[in-house]
């Protein structure tokens, strides 16, 4: 089986990638060692960004081969992928409590900071996992359309089908939806509203994978763009409420972004100063788009405590 990879999917990691088409494909790092799993007939890595027009592909296992090797190629592999797992009352209470909104094709979430996404390395729970109490008889289960970081709370979308989910993922590749985040950064960016135009590409460092602003010609530099308003002015001038609005999905855009304008997100360990707050001060607050019935549409999340101005001692005026 395989899939072509859109233009509005350009960017997108693999193992993103793999989830929205091929949601029952089983182990992808089992699936990349045998080498079955392959873009543009060569290998790749999970976390590499794909560029339109690739072909990611899954051959067939081999006949004969073992089913310990790669238990999703058998039919009770197949099985056993698709069924559904117990459901665990508390993990389906807590997915309730987090619930914002819910119809026929979405639910919104209300992420909360610390709760990673997806699963890695560094990460004991993630949200995708908890969603597997979600599924149907039949497997069928919601799919994240989009992510957060995992120290960034708020709205988060997934789609309860995987034809749902390849819709709405172009929808957010194709940035047909209209996305405003709360920040507290460091500081008052002058001007207090402005455009932020810095092409960013990817590079490693010993704390883990980071974006870096990339020169104009950088044929790994990827066009990043975001519209930033100061709300309030806190602590006389020490620190500001943001409203951000970026127009494209890249991974860090706004802590990166941040960062490059002198004033980066307090609590962000990566791009700012640690200990300036206990969480990354990055809220995703609302969702603006057209649905497919023609109708415009708006999810939003509550506001968490820490974003409100600490009383009068902490010098807060509105912009």
């Amino acid at each position: 089986m395989q899939a072509t990879v859109h233009v509005s999917e350009k960017g997108m990691r693999l193992d993103r990638f793999l989830r929205i088409h091929f949601p029952q494909a089983g182990n992808a790092a089992r699936l990349l060692k045998s080498g079955r799993l392959t873009v543009d007939g060569r290998p790749f890595r999970l976390a590499d960004a794909l560029a339109a027009g690739q072909v990611v592909r899954i051959a067939e296992a081999p006949r004969g081969a073992g089913q310990g090797r790669d238990p999703a190629s058998s039919a009770e592999g197949r099985a056993s992928a698709t069924a559904r797992p117990p459901a665990d009352p508390a993990v389906v209470a807590r997915l309730a409590a987090m619930t914002l909104h819910a119809d026929d094709e979405i639910i919104a979430f209300d992420k909360p900071s610390g709760l990673a996404v997806h699963a890695g390395t560094r990460t004991e729970e993630d949200l995708d996992s908890l969603l597997a109490t979600l599924a149907d008889a039949e497997g069928e289960r919601p799919v994240l359309v989009h992510r957060l970081d995992k120290d960034t709370s708020g709205l988060l979308v997934a789609a309860r089908t995987r034809a749902a989910a390849a819709r709405w993922s172009k929808i957010f590749a194709g940035r047909r939806i209209e996305k405003t985040y709360l920040a507290v950064v460091e500081g008052v960016p002058e001007p207090r509203s402005g455009r932020i135009a810095l092409p960013l590409k990817k590079t490693a460092t010993p704390r883990g994978g980071r974006m870096v602003e990339a020169a104009a010609d950088d044929p790994d530099g990827l066009a990043c763009e975001t519209f930033y308003e100061v709300l309030e002015v806190r602590d006389h001038g020490r620190a500001s409420l943001l409203a951000l609005r970026p127009k494209t999905g890249r991974q860090h855009q706004l802590r990166a972004h941040a960062a490059l304008l002198g004033h980066p997100i307090l609590g962000d360990r990566l791009y700012g100063r640690a200990g300036t707050a206990r969480r990354l001060m990055l809220h995703a607050l609302r969702l603006a788009f057209v649905d497919g019935d023609g109708r415009e549409r708006v999810l939003e999340a509550p506001i968490p405590t820490e974003f409100a101005a600490r009383g009068t001692a902490g010098g807060a005026e509105r912009a």
